[in-house]
């Protein structure tokens, strides 16, 4: 049987920074599951993995794209390797050639550091916001609770007056008459 959601509300309410913590970092933790098979990878495959094709027909990396665009790019990869050159150095050739835009991701150094860090961020920040409106919220429902059970009925607060009472035994008879 699944819980309800107003039932599950107070259980993430009270759960500790450190938990919510956790289960916010490890969706972070499964981004680098990704970044294993880069390194199992031969050098040409980690350059055409690290530029962009720059044909015009769309967003791929050299590797995947299958212009002839792309086929010059990987021959002149090709070549720089067999050449001596490092894929880090035959990166920085085509960036000194073309510009930062041909980087299929930016930098994790500098300012391009703040784009591999916003969006994890954002995330956190967005999942603490979330937190405090569910415990705001489980606190104004226990409240409302408390309230409602401290109050005493409608009918013993404000009993009936004599004339609403008499129209109140007129319809109860009528409705008996009827059956």
């Amino acid at each position: 049987m699944r819980p309800e959601l107003p039932h599950a509300i107070p259980v993430v309410a009270q759960a500790s920074p450190a938990v919510l913590l956790v289960v916010l970092l490890i969706p972070l933790a499964a981004l680098d599951i990704g970044t294993c098979s880069a390194a199992e990878s031969t050098p040409q495959q980690q350059v055409e993995g690290r530029l962009m094709c720059y044909c015009g027909c769309s967003d791929l990396t050299v590797r995947v794209c299958t212009c002839g665009t792309a086929d010059g790019i990987r021959q002149e990869i090709t070549e720089r390797l067999a050449g001596g050159q490092t894929a880090d150095q035959v990166v920085a050739a085509f960036v000194a050639q073309f510009g930062e835009q041909i980087r299929s991701a930016p930098t994790t150094t500098g300012f391009d550091l703040v784009a591999w860090i916003t969006p994890f961020a954002l995330l956190i920040l967005a999942g603490a916001a979330l937190v405090v409106v569910v415990r705001r919220w489980g606190a104004a429902q226990t409240a409302a609770d408390r309230l409602s059970s401290d109050r005493p009925a409608a009918d013993d607060e404000h009993p009936p007056a004599a004339g609403a009472r008499r129209a109140l035994e007129r319809v109860r008879r009528e409705l008996g008459e009827d059956r």
